[in-house]
C-alpha cells in the first residue's frame, strides 16, 4: 500500500515535471515532509531526507521529461549550454553546504524562495505577458553568475531550477512552453550533484531507518520514479496544448498551494 501511494504521487510529479519543469521537488518536499515522521525518520533529519529523495527522483524525472519535450522540439539547446556549466558548479557548492544547515532553516528558506518567486512574478507583469519572440540572454558574466546562484539555491533546497529559471527566462522574453522545457535539462546537474552529496553525507548520519540510503528514502524513490514514467508523457501533451498566459497563471497558482502546505504544516 505504501508503494501504491508513492506510485500515485509519482504520476502527479511526473505530470508536473513535464508541465512545469519542477522535477518533482515542489510536490515531493511538502509530501515527504508530511509522511516521513510515520516511517521512523528522526525529526532532525526529516527535511534532509525529503530533499535527498526529491533530488534522486529529479534525476529520472528530468531525463524522462527532457526526452519527451525534445521529441516535440520544445527544448532550445543553445540556451541550455549557456546556463548549464555555471548551474552545475553552483549545485556542487549547494550540495556541500546542505549538511551544515539545520532542517528547520531549510524549510524556512524553501518557503521564502517560493514566496519571493510568486511576488516578483506577479509584480513584474512580463511574466504573464510574453510574446516569445524577443528572447535575449544578458552578458556572459551575468548569465554565469545567475547560473551559480540557481545551482546553489536549488541544490541546497532540493527543488530543481524551475522556480528560478522559469521566471528568469520569462523575464527575458521566452515563451512558457520553451521555458519549462528548458527547466528539465537545467535541473539535471542540480539533481545529480545534489543527490550524490545527499547520499554521501546521509551515510554518515546515525539513526536513519534501514530503508534510507543516505538521505534518500528508497521505497519513496522507487514508487515515485515508476509513477513518473506514466505521468511525464501526459504532462508533455497537456503543456503542448496550453495557451501561454493560462500556462503561466497555473504555474504561479501551483506555487501558492505549495507555500500554504509548508506554512501551515
Amino acid at each position: 500500500m505504501v508503494i501504491a501511494g508513492f506510485l500515485a504521487i509519482g504520476i502527479l510529479t511526473g505530470i508536473l515535471s513535464s508541465m512545469f519543469g519542477f522535477g518533482g521537488g515542489f510536490v515531493l518536499i511538502p509530501v515527504m515532509y508530511l509522511l516521513l515522521p510515520g516511517f521512523d525518520v528522526p525529526e532532525a533529519a526529516i527535511m534532509h531526507v525529503a530533499i535527498g529523495t526529491s533530488l534522486a527522483v529529479m534525476i529520472v524525472n528530468s531525463i524522462n521529461s527532457t526526452i519527451s519535450h525534445h521529441r516535440k522540439q520544445h527544448v532550445i539547446w543553445s540556451i541550455f549550454f549557456r546556463l548549464a556549466p555555471a548551474i552545475a558548479v553552483g549545485a556542487l557548492l549547494g550540495g556541500l553546504s546542505t549538511p551544515f544547515v539545520q532542517g528547520d532553516i531549510l524549510r524556512y528558506l524553501f518557503i521564502l524562495l517560493v514566496v519571493y518567486t510568486i511576488v516578483t512574478s506577479i509584480w513584474k507583469k512580463s511574466f504573464l505577458d510574453v510574446d516569445g519572440l524577443s528572447f535575449t540572454l544578458p552578458t556572459p558574466f551575468k548569465t554565469s553568475s545567475l547560473g551559480l546562484g540557481i545551482g546553489f539555491l536549488a541544490s541546497l533546497l532540493g527543488v530543481g531550477g524551475s522556480v528560478l529559471t522559469v521566471p528568469f527566462l520569462r523575464k527575458r522574453g521566452l515563451a512558457m512552453l520553451h521555458a519549462v522545457s528548458l527547466a528539465n535539462p537545467l535541473s539535471l546537474p542540480i539533481a545529480i550533484v545534489g543527490a550524490i552529496t545527499s547520499i554521501a553525507t546521509g551515510l554518515q548520519q546515525p539513526g536513519l531507518p534501514a530503508w534510507c540510503f543516505g538521505f534518500v528514502y528508497v521505497p519513496a524513490f522507487l514508487g515515485i520514479v515508476l509513477g513518473g514514467f506514466l505521468g511525464v508523457p501526459l504532462g508533455t501533451r497537456i503543456a503542448h496544448r496550453l495557451p501561454d498566459r493560462l500556462f503561466s497563471k497555473i504555474y504561479l497558482s501551483l506555487l501558492v498551494v505549495v507555500v500554504l502546505i509548508m506554512v501551515f504544516e
